[in-house]
């Protein structure tokens, strides 16, 4: 009697959330052979938002590892296969950790009979295609296939510039499916469409490598052209009837790729010397010693240079940076506050209770406190239907640095919370700092932050707004300065407390009306018990 084959049950990469698409592998828990037990965290990935640990849906034995750390993989592609311990499993499906995955870069179809579906939770038997990972890694084959494509279209195409390889990468007659709305912005922000270029992820899918490298290969082209002299007009894409914009010098592209007579193309760089004044052109076509020095130093400050690509969180931070700079018209307002009677209470609180109470959790019960009396600040602008947009409850963002980055995790309903409840939720955050490792769900739905930049040993800031909220509160640092008390010049603990806010949400009168509510409880304590 043969022996039955085990079934390989296969993990696939969930859906992380808000468009997020692909996640990085940063490290396994298990290795090929460990056994494992339904709900045990078997992988740490890196999205773009977060870090997070995924447990694994199927108990048995781990015969197959999806990727590398540092690899890439993207929701619905397969993370680990298991099997039932004690089973034969096909040689096939057993790869180590050092060579996750299998060979062959074709997509392979699911089985007949198999759900289809593409996994937001877990439990699917069966995988949907996918691309099977190369021999080497992904990343490497896909670096020798695009390389390949690029010499096959410069050599079919007849260009023979540097300028050439990069417009091989763009050809408008492409439509690739691009899924991820940051993929679209990234490409943009270089000039291209990401539907343009040829896709390396499943189905031809465009990745955020395929535009980080067409973008790469863009920017070193112009680099390269103009040091070697070349004239660079903006890259026409193949399949494009526009015409690169004439030079500086007056050189362009004429229609239909002629040359107009007296001009040259940005594919030819010019052998025609520039002679200085009164020199004539026994000088021949070569470069001045004073352009070859020019030359020589830009290529050792180049070398000298340091890239650091800004991708991961730190790419999202700066995006979403970028965004509400653009389209926030922002203001901001601030007081200095006698905070000497909040740090009295603090330690009555403390000394009553034994229990210990940061003064940012006082604080941050202030602030709720505030947004419930002035709810127009709890809110978003909505451009697309031109509203705004007051939320039915207090979600408060803390802002926080971590080694990944600045994250704002949420303590959600705050609104909802007393004050040991307000404490222990920011508690929890804030012990998740030094880790970073915030879950999707803690990272959204805030609808106000709260920042201490103070830590940082500053008084005041005029911070980015955290889109899509529309306002923000910094508390800057504690210092004793000379204040004025009841007619008398006494020492106080003071503090600067700044309020950025969203223009389209409220004018200045809103905004000054909540700060002062906020600091004048922050100097009179009592008087939050009015409200409560």
């Amino acid at each position: 009697m043969g022996v039955v084959m085990a079934e390989v049950q296969e993990f696939i990469l969930p859906d992380l959330g808000e468009g997020l698409v692909e996640a990085t592998i940063v490290e396994w828990k298990v290795a090929v052979g460990d056994e494992v037990a339904i709900d045990q965290l078997v992988v740490e990935v890196e999205s773009a938002k977060s870090v997070v640990e995924l447990p694994t849906p199927y108990a048995g034995r781990v015969v197959s590892l999806g990727a590398s750390e540092g690899e890439v993989l993207h929701a619905g592609q397969v993370l680990l296969g298991v099997a039932p311990v004690g089973a034969e499993v096909p040689a096939e499906a057993v790869t180590s950790s050092a060579e996750p995955a299998t060979s062959s870069a074709e997509p392979v179809e699911a089985p007949a009979g198999a759900s289809g579906a593409v996994l937001i939770g877990y439990g699917t038997q069966e995988s949907t295609a996918r691309l099977r990972r190369p021999e080497g890694g992904r990343f490497k084959q896909r670096r020798k296939q695009h390389a390949a494509e690029t010499r096959t279209e410069i050599r079919d195409a007849g260009l023979q510039t540097p300028v050439a390889a990069s417009v091989a990468l763009i050809d408008e007659r492409r439509n690739s499916p691009v899924m991820s709305p940051l993929v679209r912005r990234e490409a943009q922000a270089a000039g291209f469409d990401a539907r343009h270029l040829r896709g390396s992820g499943p189905g031809g899918l465009v990745l955020r490598a395929d535009v980080q490298q067409a973008a790469a290969t863009l920017q070193g082209t112009r680099a390269l052209a103009t040091q070697s002299g070349s004239i660079v007009a903006p890259v026409t894409q193949i399949g494009s009837t526009r015409t690169a914009k004439p030079g500086a010098t007056g050189s362009g592209a004429a229609a239909g790729g002629a040359n107009a007579p007296g001009t040259q193309t940005a594919a030819e760089p010019s052998s025609r010397a520039v002679h200085p004044a009164g020199q004539g052109a026994d000088l021949g076509v070569g470069p001045t010693s004073g352009q070859a020095t020019a030359s020589e130093t830009a290529t050792d400050q180049a070398a000298a240079d340091r890239r650091i690509p800004v991708e991961g969180m730190r790419g999202i931070v700066a995006e979403h940076m970028a965004q509400s700079h653009a389209q926030v018209p922002k203001a901001t307002i601030w007081l200095d506050v006698d905070v000497t009677p909040l740090l009295d209470l603090r330690a009555q609180l403390q000394a009553s209770t034994g229990e210990r109470f940061s003064l940012t959790t006082l604080i941050a019960r202030i602030v709720v406190a505030g947004l419930q009396q002035h709810p127009r600040l709890n809110a978003s602008f909505d451009a697309a239907t031109n509203e705004i947009v007051e939320y039915g409850r207090v979600n408060l963002g803390i802002a926080a640095q971590t080694p990944r980055g600045l994250s704002v995790p949420v303590v959600h309903g705050a609104s909802e919370m007393n004050l040991r409840q307000l404490r222990d939720g920011i508690g929890e955050l804030v012990a998740e700092a030094p880790r970073g490792k915030y879950s999707p769900s803690q990272l959204q739905g805030g609808t106000f932050t709260l920042n201490n930049y103070g830590a940082f040993g500053v008084d005041g800031s005029s911070p980015i707004i955290n889109l899509p909220q529309a306002a923000m509160l910094g508390i800057g640092r504690l210092k004793e300065r000379p204040w004025v008390v009841d007619g008398e010049l006494a020492v106080r603990t003071v503090m600067t407390v700044s309020f950025v806010f969203d223009h389209r949400v409220c004018d200045g009168d809103a905004a000054s009306a909540f700060l002062t509510y906020v600091t004048d409880r922050m100097e009179k304590p009592a008087l939050l018990f009015a409200d409560l």
